[in-house]
C-alpha cells in the first residue's frame, strides 16, 4: 500500500489535490497547515522551504506543486481511469491542460485581479482574451476536455475556474458555468470540500 500523506490548508490551492485524493479513493492521512500564520509557516517550512500548500509525501518523497501531484496519482492508480495511458490518444492535450490552469489561468486572472496588465510579449500566458478564447474552443460542444470522461485535467481547470466564478473574476456563462456545473456534481469533488468546510471550521 502507498503512504499518502497531504498536507493541506483549507480555502487555498490545496483543494486541488484534496479533491484528487477523493477522486482516487486510497487511504491518506491529512496535516493541516495553517500557511497564512509566520510561525507556523516556519516549521512547514522544514518540510516545504516554498511553504506553500498543497505538498504530498508518497513513501517518504515530497511532491508539491498541484499538477505534479495531480498527474503522479493519476499515473500511480491508472485504474480509476483519471488519465489516458502513455500511449493513448489525448495525452498530449491531457498534459496541456493539466499544466494549462497553473501556468496559463491563474497569471492572467491575477493580473485582472491586481488591475495590471502584463505586456503581452513578455508574458507566457498571452493575454486574459486569449486565455478565454483557449478554454471557449477547448470546451465548445464538449463535456470534458480530454476525450469524452474525466480526467485530472478538467480537475484542474475546472476547480480554478470555480475559484475564478466564486470571486466574480469570471462571468458564470457558456461554456464554464455548465462546464463546472458538471464537476462540481461529483461525489468526490463534495466530499472534498466538506472535508475542507470542517477543517476551515
Amino acid at each position: 500500500m502507498t503512504d499518502l500523506t497531504l498536507y493541506f490548508c483549507p480555502r487555498t490551492r490545496s483543494f486541488h489535490a484534496l479533491w484528487m485524493l477523493e477522486e482516487i479513493g486510497e487511504p491518506y492521512d491529512l496535516r493541516v497547515v495553517n500557511i497564512r500564520d509566520d510561525i507556523q509557516s516556519e516549521a512547514y517550512g522544514a518540510v516545504n522551504p516554498m511553504r506553500k500548500v498543497p505538498a504530498l509525501e508518497v513513501d517518504g518523497e515530497l511532491i508539491t506543486e498541484s499538477p505534479a501531484i495531480c498527474a503522479w496519482l493519476a499515473d500511480r492508480f491508472p485504474e480509476k481511469g483519471l488519465a489516458p495511458a502513455m500511449d493513448a490518444p489525448g495525452r498530449g492535450s491531457y498534459l496541456r491542460w493539466l499544466f494549462f490552469a497553473g501556468s496559463v489561468i491563474e497569471p492572467a486572472f491575477i493580473d485582472k485581479a491586481m488591475s495590471r496588465e502584463t505586456p503581452r510579449q513578455t508574458a507566457g500566458w498571452g493575454d486574459l482574451a486569449s486565455v478565454k478564447a483557449s478554454l471557449v474552443q477547448a470546451l465548445d460542444g464538449r463535456e470534458y476536455l480530454v476525450g469524452d470522461h474525466f480526467t485530472a485535467a478538467d480537475l484542474m481547470i475546472g476547480s480554478t475556474l470555480n475559484f475564478m466564478m466564486n470571486f466574480n473574476l469570471l462571468e458564470r456563462v457558456e461554456p464554464f458555468a455548465p462546464y463546472v456545473g458538471r464537476l462540481v456534481a461529483r461525489p468526490a469533488f463534495k466530499r472534498a470540500m466538506a472535508r475542507e468546510t470542517e477543517l476551515a471550521g
